[in-house]
């Protein structure tokens, strides 16, 4: 699997790891070519947030990559996907929260969407909408950050973002 990038968390103060947490995460596009972020607004425990952010979440025991991917895309979007291509990985490390985390990602076509999602209550809390953005719109917004959560999920996005542009670009 590719590496596409490596962060160390550089707005929060060094803390030890005690936590290793798998993802899947996905670029969706729909029949215009828009990929679909979801719009985080709100406060957790890493403060606030006003951030955008691809599909996905923690793989789940006996779940694989390509698994979750699919579950966290009907759970957030209500969204069915075909033609999944696996990108790569990025992994973060988060101080704040003692976590580091390895981010795969996938590009996936839109089959379906549903008019009912299956968020968790904290994603219900956060998600404040789905929205499709061309490219061009996508890498602007993600190089733009309001606070430090801000900056280390968009850094995240934006990384796999390039190198799936960077793909396309090459033709594969």
């Amino acid at each position: 699997m590719n590496l596409l990038g490596y962060f160390d968390d550089h707005r929060y103060e060094p803390q030890p790891i005690e936590e290793i947490r798998f993802t899947s995460r996905v670029f969706l596009r729909n029949e215009k070519g828009q990929i679909a972020f979801l719009a985080i607004e709100g406060e957790d425990f890493f403060g606030l947030r006003h951030h955008l952010e691809s599909p996905g979440g923690g793989v789940e025991a006996n779940e694989t990559f390509v698994e979750a991917a699919h579950r966290e895309m009907m759970e957030e979007l209500g969204a069915t996907a075909s033609s999944l291509t696996l990108l790569g990985c990025v992994i973060d490390r988060y101080h704040l929260i003692h976590r580091m985390t390895f981010s795969v990602y996938f590009e996936a076509t839109l089959d379906q969407l549903y008019s009912s999602t299956q968020r968790t209550e904290e994603e219900t809390l956060l998600i404040a909408d789905v929205v499709w953005l061309s490219e061009m719109e996508a890498l602007k917004r993600l190089s733009q950050s309001k606070n430090a959560v801000d900056e280390l999920i968009h850094r995240r996005e934006l990384c796999a973002l390039t190198a799936l542009l960077k793909r396309h670009e090459e033709g594969r």
